[in-house]
C-alpha cells in the first residue's frame, strides 16, 4: 500500500508515504473525517510537510557559498517518498535521506525523521533533522501544513467558525506581498486573538504570526461541538491559510520552524530570516499535537 494506518478506539488515520502526509484522521467517536480531501481544482493537498524550506524564496532560488541552487514554493520532501521505519498499531516511523537528487536542489547531507503517535483523540507529529556532514554545518527550515475540513458537521458552514489563539498576548503580524514573500518593512504588533473565518479573511494571502513559547491554536463554532485544537512549544512562526476566492471548505493552521523570504532578501541561506542552522553531526528536534473532539 502507498499508505500506512494509525487507529485506535477514537481515530483512524492514514499517512501516505509520499511526504509522510496525513491523508485522513476519521473520528469512530462522531464519524467525523477531519482532514481536507484534496481536491485538485481547489487545493490538491492534505497536510504537507514543508522541508527543506517553509514558504517561497525570493526568485524560487538561493545561495550558498558562491552557488545558486532552484527550489519551488515549501520545498521537495512532500512529493518524495518516505520510507517505513517502525510501524505499530498507533505508531509510525518514516524517514528521507539525502540523494544525488536532493543535492542538486538543497547541497546539505541530511537525515530526516517523522513519527507520529496516536493516544486517545490526539496525533503528536515530531519532526527530527539530523546532519549528516561531519565538517559543514547545515541551513534548513521545517514546518508543518495541515489542512483542516470545515465545516465539520452537516448543520454549519465555514463562516460558523473561528480560529482562537492562546495565551492572548500581542504577536508579531507579517504581512506578504502578492508572489507571498515577507513585507518585513510593515511588520506591526497585533493583539488580536480570535479570527472570525470568512473568504475575506483570506484575501491578502497567508496570515502570519510570530508564536514564540507554548501556544495553543483552536478551530471551533459556537453551533457544534467538534473542536480541532493545535499545540506546539517551540515552533516561532504560525501561517493561517485557506483559498480565495475560491470557496474551498478548509483552513490550514501551520505552525513553522522556519518562514519564507523577504522581499529585500539577499538570497544568501545562511542570512534566511528564521534559518535553523545544524553544526555537523548534530540534531534538531521539534514536535506538535492535534486534538480532534
Amino acid at each position: 500500500m502507498d499508505y500506512v494506518v494509525l487507529e485506535n478506539g477514537d481515530l483512524r488515520v492514514e499517512v501516505l508515504k509520499q511526504g509522510a502526509e496525513i491523508r485522513s484522521v476519521f473520528s469512530k467517536l462522531n464519524n467525523t473525517e477531519y482532514i481536507w480531501q484534496a481536491d485538485k481544482k481547489v487545493w490538491g493537498r492534505h497536510a504537507p510537510l514543508l522541508f527543506p524550506i517553509v514558504g517561497k524564496l525570493k526568485g524560487d532560488q538561493f545561495e550558498y557559498e558562491g552557488a545558486t541552487y532552484h527550489m519551488s514554493q515549501h520545498g521537495f520532501a512532500r512529493d518524495m517518498t518516505f520510507e517505513v521505519e517502525k510501524e505499530d498499531a498507533d505508531y509510525v516511523k518514516l524517514s528521507l535521506e539525502y540523494t544525488n537528487e536532493t543535492q542538486k536542489m538543497f547541497p546539505f547531507k541530511f537525515l530526516l525523521v517523522v513519527e507520529y503517535q496516536l493516544d486517545a483523540d490526539r496525533l503528536t507529529t515530531k519532526y527530527s533533522v539530523t546532519n549528516l556532514d561531519n565538517e559543514d554545518a547545515m541551513y534548513f527550515s521545517i514546518g508543518a501544513h495541515p489542512g483542516f475540513k470545515v465545516p465539520l458537521d452537516d448543520q454549519t458552514s465555514l463562516e460558523d467558525y473561528y480560529i482562537e489563539i492562546s495565551p492572548e498576548k500581542e504577536r508579531a503580524f507579517i504581512p506578504v506581498t502578492k508572489e507571498v514573500l515577507l513585507r518585513t518593512n510593515d511588520i506591526s504588533q497585533m493583539d488580536q486573538a480570535k479570527f472570525e473565518l470568512t473568504r475575506e479573511l483570506f484575501k491578502d494571502g497567508v496570515i502570519i504570526l510570530e508564536t514564540r513559547g507554548s501556544t495553543r491554536v483552536t478551530l471551533k463554532s459556537d453551533k457544534s461541538e467538534r473542536t480541532i485544537a493545535v499545540d506546539y512549544t517551540d515552533m516561532p512562526y504560525l501561517g493561517l491559510w485557506s483559498t480565495y476566492p475560491d470557496d474551498g471548505e478548509f483552513v490550514c493552521i501551520e505552525p513553522w520552524c522556519g518562514i519564507a523570504d523577504a522581499d529585500d532578501s539577499s538570497g544568501k541561506l545562511a542570512e534566511k530570516k528564521g534559518i535553523n542552522s545544524l553544526k555537523p553531526e548534530a540534531s534538531f528536534t521539534t514536535q506538535y499535537q492535534i486534538t480532534f473532539s
